[in-house]
């Protein structure tokens, strides 16, 4: 919990001010390396700058519940004019009425109110408003977790996007060879004119394959911008990724890991210790409160209130108030039970989201698994790929095999190639969903 408080001081010198942001906008690296892409996105992602606003707001409600502590000062004014002079009538004088009073009254007034005792209702809300505060800390760390995941995976797609495009085009180069050959032997005549047609086929779909993957990248180059929070057009080079393997946990220390880091299953624990303070604090009405009071006031009939020929132009008063509600229809009750129903949901939403925590760690621990042991098979496939277009190549000069063939060989080396290439960067991405799963890197 120690290093978790410390990680969130340190995101608060993320918070980027404009003119720093400016800077570090013009010094974009030409040639972005994930992490700069990830360093680059949280100080600049507009919705992660966003949740640190929120992160302010529950600091601003916890000073607000500690103000409540603190005494009250109210000043007021208020001026009246009566129509008649106040009077009184004496037995003795029947035909006199006595002045008791001024006519016009202007009087200031200041009164003090320190609470002494209200039912533990103040403490309960104090604490409540931390845990609020503490809550939006571990939301503002699951916004981080969620753009560094995000970043890195459209990162690596954007990678896969242009080798496949490469893939695209090198297939379509080398369709388009073919199809000269097969013009070049049936002009010989030594093929039939269908090789043309069949070479003209496998180029259209390739070409339209290419047209795919590119329209493809152009917006996987656009989702990785927007997340940077730049401009959806903006050419970015990357630097790329360098092909590695990764020593994992195994999946019950995965599990413990995200346990103890998952800032939604942290939040939620936080969330019920907020309930158990909040349903103190409605319970704080069956008790009496409990405040001290002082008061200053001047009245008189000048502004000032300085003449009054009646009483004291000034006087001052201190006491002790206790308000103490007896009945007021079961209020208090409902409102107790109110927050008993909502902390046995969260307890239920707590429980729930534990288990899908376990399945997301499981469900990408099985993917990194997976992905790993693609990476091998793929990379032997392209190698027998490459192996049986060149031998399918020589076998059609040689008039052994049709030209059908070569095609097909053509087209199993463009998708064996395209296969290693997901098979790599799934991998990483897959290793990416892992770390978001626990809520920390793996290694």
């Amino acid at each position: 919990m120690k290093r978790l408080n410390i990680l969130f001081v340190l995101l608060g010198l993320f918070v980027p001010l404009t003119a720093w942001a400016e800077v570090a906008r013009i010094d974009l690296p030409q040639s972005l390396s994930k992490e700069a892409a990830v360093e680059y996105a949280l100080a600049h992602n507009r919705a992660y700058r966003a949740a640190f606003e929120d992160v302010s707001v529950a600091g601003e409600k916890v000073s607000q519940a500690r103000a409540d502590f603190f005494p009250k000062l109210d000043g007021s004014y208020a001026f009246t004019r009566l129509s008649n002079q106040p009077t009184v009538s004496l037995p003795e004088l029947n035909f006199y009425k006595l002045p008791f009073s001024i006519q016009t009254i202007n009087r200031w007034q200041v009164d003090l109110v320190q609470p002494l005792f209200t039912g533990f209702g103040l403490e309960s809300q104090y604490k409540a408003s931390k845990l609020g505060l503490k809550i939006s800390q571990y939301q503002l760390e699951e916004a981080r977790l969620n753009l560094m995941r995000d970043v890195q995976i459209a990162y690596l797609q954007t990678l896969l996007g242009q080798r496949l495009v490469e893939v695209a085009r090198d297939n379509v180069a080398s369709l388009e060879v073919q199809k000269k050959n097969a013009e070049a032997n049936y002009q010989q005549g030594v093929t039939a004119r269908n090789d043309i047609l069949k070479a003209d086929v496998a180029l259209s779909e390739a070409v339209q394959r290419e047209r795919s993957t590119v329209k493809q990248l152009i917006v996987l180059r656009s989702n990785l911008n927007q997340l940077m929070d730049l401009d959806l057009q903006e050419k970015v080079e990357l630097a790329g990724i360098d092909e590695r393997t990764y020593q994992v946990p195994d999946l019950h220390q995965l599990y413990s890991a995200a346990e103890e880091k998952r800032p939604e299953y942290l939040a939620i624990k936080a969330s019920i210790q907020q309930a158990e303070y909040s349903k103190a604090a409605a319970r704080s009405r069956y008790y009496p409160r409990i405040s001290a009071f002082a008061q200053y006031y001047r009245e008189g009939e000048d502004f000032t209130a300085d003449k009054n020929p009646f009483a004291n132009s000034e006087n001052a008063s201190v006491g002790l108030r206790v308000d103490w509600n007896l009945f007021e229809g079961g209020k208090t009750r409902a409102s107790e039970l109110e927050w008993e129903y909502r902390l046995r949901g969260i307890e239920h939403r707590r429980d729930d989201l534990l288990q899908k925590i376990r399945l997301q760690v499981e469900d990408a621990f099985e993917q990194l698994k997976v992905a790993k042991a693609n990476i091998d098979t793929t990379r032997v496939a392209v190698q027998q790929a490459e192996e049986n277009d060149r031998i399918t190549t020589l076998q059609y000069k040689e008039q052994v095999a049709i030209f059908l063939e070569v095609l097909n060989a053509q087209v199993f080396l463009a998708q064996t190639r395209a296969d290693f290439y997901q098979a790599l960067y799934g991998y990483e991405i897959a290793k990416a969903e892992l770390e978001r799963a626990i809520g920390g890197p793996i290694d």
